[in-house]
């Protein structure tokens, strides 16, 4: 039942696309009967989670979750994009590469009144994609890896979203069968790929908005893969390629080599060598970019707040200085999780703390743009913490801020901003609570794994080898809301 209500609302959320065209009707776009549709497909998706959660799960739910998955991909395969226009940029820089230009050297607005690639010759779809790309004036602020990704759509589709939109459900299917097999790694029910795959922001922003960053959450499973098969260079592989998508996974880097350090020092550094290397070579070919190589990045760090959360509280408790203190919150988050992972190395305590601290850069950071959150749903697999779920659906509240910027009133945002957050801490601390009292004030690794959620586990007891852990025995005891 929750299957089919999801499948119809997404059926629903695909008709009404075709009242989002860019550039017309602002005002008379259906806004409200947008959100109402992904209010109700949060439900079903919750409640699901929540079945999932208290039942017993065998192949038939497992089977029923793929093909739902499966269904609601295909229905929202036509529809247009829904208030978001960043693919248009992907275009862009994509056509640059392959026309062999820098996407680093040149904002798109330059490249077209000086008459470089990719605008020397632009065909009638070129300019429509131009117009379409938000902040023209601001160069690419994606990472080389990000550029290879787009260029490679442009070789298949030239100046349009087909080949994109392909390699985005190419990548939605491999999450879910990296997923599936390290679900069944770990001997959990494979039924719980459905808190990634029946996801509504995921859906939303993967499926219909076409971003990035469904190849983020693809580098997250492999990260996951990669961990509980126990192997290390192979996460640290992972890491180096969400880095090369998204910066914040350098964050990453200490909570893995922390787990390294304990299994293998040598293997740690061997390991971090690998990630700098890959970093490294990613970058090479476009060092001619110099210091313009992150100017786009810097402007958008220094320039953007949208959605944000505690950033909020942190510009009234400390002004100008909120973007420092955040970076420095979020450097303070990772090294907390890395020095728990040194006490606790098991393949669980990795991905707990991993979900600690992309969680905290998205609380933490200036913009918070909905797929952002998407990055934490391979983890929300084996950690599907309530309070993160609900953060999930609720998130489709920014959506309400073009409905009061088409009626000239943005500060009605202010007040739905408080709804958006709000419920989600008020069930974080009541997640926290009960996790302490459970645990009588120890680790509060069990918050985010529920009443059932990882003791189901054969290999979840206290002292036991994680799986895919290395033999050895340690020394010592024992991460642009460019909306139209």
């Amino acid at each position: 039942m929750c299957g089919v209500g999801l499948l119809l609302t997404q059926g629903g959320v695909a008709r009404l696309s075709s009242s989002f065209v860019f550039g017309v009707g602002h005002a008379d776009r259906p806004i409200p009967e947008f959100l109402g549709l992904e209010a109700l497909a949060c439900l079903f998706y919750l409640a699901a989670v929540e079945i999932v959660r208290r039942a017993e799960c065998g192949r038939p739910e497992w089977a029923m979750v793929a093909l739902v998955a499966v269904l609601c991909r295909g229905v929202l395969w036509p529809a247009g994009m829904i208030q978001e226009v960043d693919a248009y940029r992907y275009v862009w820089d994509g056509q640059a590469v392959v026309q062999g230009a820098n996407p680093y050297l040149l904002a798109p607005a330059e490249a077209h009144e000086g008459g470089a690639p990719p605008a020397a010759t632009l065909s009638p779809e070129g300019q429509t994609v131009y117009a379409r790309i938000n902040y023209r004036e601001i160069p690419t602020i994606y990472p080389p890896l990000a550029q290879l990704l787009f260029a490679a759509s442009q070789l298949v589709t030239p100046w349009a979203l087909g080949g994109w939109k392909g390699m985005l459900l190419a990548a939605d299917l491999a999450t879910f069968v990296l997923l599936a097999l390290s679900l069944a790694r770990v001997r959990r029910p494979l039924a719980w790929v459905v808190v990634f795959a029946w996801s509504p922001l995921a859906l939303k922003e993967l499926a219909n908005s076409l971003h990035l960053d469904g190849f983020v959450v693809l580098g997250m499973a492999s990260f996951v893969y990669a961990l509980v098969h126990g192997a290390v260079r192979t996460a640290f592989a992972a890491l180096a390629a969400m880095t090369l998508l998204k910066l914040f996974a350098v964050l990453l880097v200490p909570v893995l080599a922390a787990h390294a350090w304990r299994a293998d020092r040598r293997l740690a550094v061997e390991g971090v060598g690998l990630y700098v290397a890959l970093i490294g070579l990613a970058y090479l070919p476009w060092i001619d970019a110099g210091g313009r190589l992150f100017d786009g990045l810097f402007t958008f760090a220094q320039q953007w707040q949208r959605n944000d959360s505690l950033f909020t509280i942190l510009s009234i408790a400390v002004g100008t200085h909120a973007r420092w203190v955040s970076g420095a919150c979020m450097v303070f988050a990772a090294a907390v999780a890395t020095l728990g992972v040194l006490r606790k190395a098991e393949w669980k305590a990795v991905l707990a703390a991993t979900l600690g601290v992309v969680t905290a850069v998205f609380l933490l950071a200036p913009t918070s743009n909905p797929w952002y959150f998407t990055w934490t749903l391979p983890l929300l697999v084996f950690f599907p913490s309530r309070a993160l779920l609900l953060l999930s659906a609720l998130l489709f509240l920014y959506y309400a801020d073009f409905y009061f910027l088409y009626r000239d009133a943005p500060q009605g945002f202010d007040v739905v901003r408080v709804v958006e957050y709000l419920p989600f801490y008020l069930v974080l601390i009541w997640e926290i609570w009960e996790a302490r009292r459970a645990a009588g004030g120890g680790s509060l690794l069990a918050m985010a794994e529920g009443p059932r959620a990882m003791r189901d586990s054969p290999d979840a007891g206290p002292g036991r080898t994680p799986v895919g852990a290395p033999s050895r025995r340690p020394r010592h005891s024992q991460s642009s809301g460019e909306g139209e």
